[in-house]
């Protein structure tokens, strides 16, 4: 049977969920109404311990008239070590047009800096490891490397935007594509965010759930 390549639709898929997955994209418009009978937050530094389910939307469209759209939902799992530095793993799933099924998994380590009180820069550097399945073809899968750069902010008692960088290779084809959003801390432990990614050929948007723990 004829191996579908998984260069043409593979690494903006993991840069979404990675860069959405450990922190993002969404969009939820009904949280605008919950936010007017949540309990406020504690403004703080940002925390790197929870846990985070989110549902994500791919619209995958490059020079060659190749479009596919796709939708899937990630697990995410972030944790503290020491003050300094964090570690994450992360599973997601999304099903695109034709029948085709893209499974991935990452796992790595992660650096911030306090840039003030309330605002962190961070890095991280993670192994990315990906199936892809379509009908009548043979299963694909692959693994590499993801990095990321970004920014997280607590502008207030409720919100919180981040934007970031984020890079994946996996040897016989790379992708770097930008991310932006927000959350809304309705409690201390509990936040809905919304946000987007894009590169040059997909654009993704997502919904996300996050559970804080040890704040």
């Amino acid at each position: 049977m004829t191996r579908l390549s998984l260069k043409a639709i593979l690494p903006f898929c993991l840069l979404v969920c990675m860069a959405l997955g450990r922190r993002v994209m969404f969009r939820y418009l009904a949280v605008v109404l919950v936010l007017f009978f949540a309990s406020p937050a504690i403004a703080d530094g940002p925390s790197y311990n929870f846990i985070q389910l989110s549902y994500q939307s791919v619209d995958l469209d490059d020079d060659s008239d190749f479009n596919v759209d796709g939708d899937g939902y990630g697990l995410l799992g972030s944790f503290e070590i020491g003050d300094s530095m964090f570690g994450f793993a992360s599973y997601g799933k999304t099903d695109f047009d034709f029948g085709v099924e893209l499974t991935q998994l990452q796992a790595g380590l992660g650096y911030r800096v306090g840039l003030t009180d309330n605002t962190d820069f961070y890095a991280s550097l993670a192994y990315v490891e990906a199936d892809l399945d379509a009908s009548g073809f043979r299963s694909s899968d692959d693994s590499g490397y993801g990095a990321t750069i970004g920014v997280r902010s607590i502008v207030t008692d409720l919100i919180e935007l981040y934007g970031e960088v984020a890079y994946v290779d996996f040897g016989d084809g790379d992708n770097t594509g930008l991310g932006a959003g927000i959350w809304f801390n309705l409690t201390d432990s509990f936040a809905l965010g919304v946000g987007a990614a894009r590169d040059d050929d997909a654009t993704a948007f997502g919904a996300g759930v996050r559970l804080y723990f040890g704040r």
